[in-house]
């Protein structure tokens, strides 16, 4: 079976662990096999928060 791009085993996961985040940042989850499992590594984002003058523009109440 071929390995996919995404999926490493983990000698060579811990051996280049910078190019294993670089490509969970480019947006495709990384897979990483184990013996006895695997690991998925992603980049997820911080969340933007809105400036304060655009929130204080929108008026009205806070809707939760």
């Amino acid at each position: 079976m071929a390995k996919r791009p995404n999926e490493w085993n983990r000698a060579d996961a811990e051996e280049k662990i910078a190019e294993v985040f670089n490509a969970a940042k480019s947006g495709e989850t990384q897979i990483v096999r184990d013996f006895d499992g695997s690991f998925e590594v992603k980049f997820v984002a911080p969340r933007s928060k809105q400036p304060l003058n655009e929130f204080l523009a929108q008026g009205g109440p806070v809707e939760e």
